[in-house]
């Protein structure tokens, strides 16, 4: 569960409305709420998007792994996080309908906004449709609390006529999240100090092909690779992240 690390007062909400937060798309929006923002007891992170060519604000490690996992999913056009409910009248109006104390500061009295973590932009039938994910515990459900904030973003969400659910560590695939942000950071090729890009793009085209003609491991075919080339070990193996970010055709049939 994440607290803010400051003061909130209608200066600061004035701000972070001047400042434009919650809006924009792509690399353009900006998140309501940063990693600076908020203590995360040191789960947050940012990692840089495929699809957003921008940093993204994570609290959590679910966090992270459902973002991977929105990033390898080639129907999700657009990932925006800690997104707010900015209709604060409505959102107030609802926490009295479901009996939730919206919370405000206890020194300013001024209302907080609430943030779903994802707002997310996804083709549906060659048409881009909205659709809002929270991440919760399976435990934290259990809470009164929890169940009654929640009630609050499920209706606020119908009234706005998007729609909106709960993920649960249960209904990430965790390997294969951690597999997406093994290969993540190697999507762009960046020159190393033995060869430049385009050199590094040609030794690509030669390792696909290896890796489509052989019985050996993946490892065994990057590492021969590597010593025939007399590169620096493990940068075959970077080319086959690379490779598998851009989901290159042919490399996907089992292999030990």
């Amino acid at each position: 569960m994440s607290t803010r690390n400051h003061k909130w007062t209608q200066a600061t909400l004035d701000r972070y409305v001047k400042e434009g937060r919650g809006l924009g798309e792509g690399k353009d929006y900006k998140p309501w709420l940063t990693v600076r923002d908020v203590s995360s007891r040191g789960r947050s992170s940012r990692p840089p998007s495929w699809k957003t060519n921008r940093e993204h604000h994570l609290l959590s490690d679910n966090e992270k792994r459902l973002f991977y996992l929105f990033e390898w999913s080639e129907i999700i056009t657009d990932i925006r996080e800690q997104f707010p409910l900015s209709n604060l009248n409505l959102a107030m109006k609802i926490a009295d309908e479901v009996g939730w104390v919206y919370p405000k500061d206890s020194k300013s009295g001024v209302p907080y906004v609430l943030t779903t973590d994802f707002m997310l932009t996804v083709k549906r039938d060659g048409k881009p449709v909205q659709m809002a994910r929270t991440v919760k515990m399976t435990q934290e459900l259990e809470k009164q609390s929890v169940a009654k904030r929640l009630e609050v973003e499920r209706r606020y969400y119908i009234a706005e006529g998007i729609d909106w659910d709960i993920v649960t560590e249960e209904g990430i695939p965790r390997i294969l999240a951690e597999n997406i942000e093994w290969i993540h950071s190697a999507y762009w090729l960046e020159a190393t100090t033995e060869m430049n890009v385009e050199e590094l793009k040609s030794l690509a085209k030669t390792l696909k092909f290896r890796l489509q003609g052989s019985d050996l491991t993946i490892n065994q075919i990057t590492t021969d690779l590597d010593n025939e080339q007399n590169l620096e070990r493990g940068t075959s193996l970077y080319l086959f992240k690379h490779l598998v970010a851009r989901k290159e055709a042919g490399l996907f049939h089992s292999r030990q």
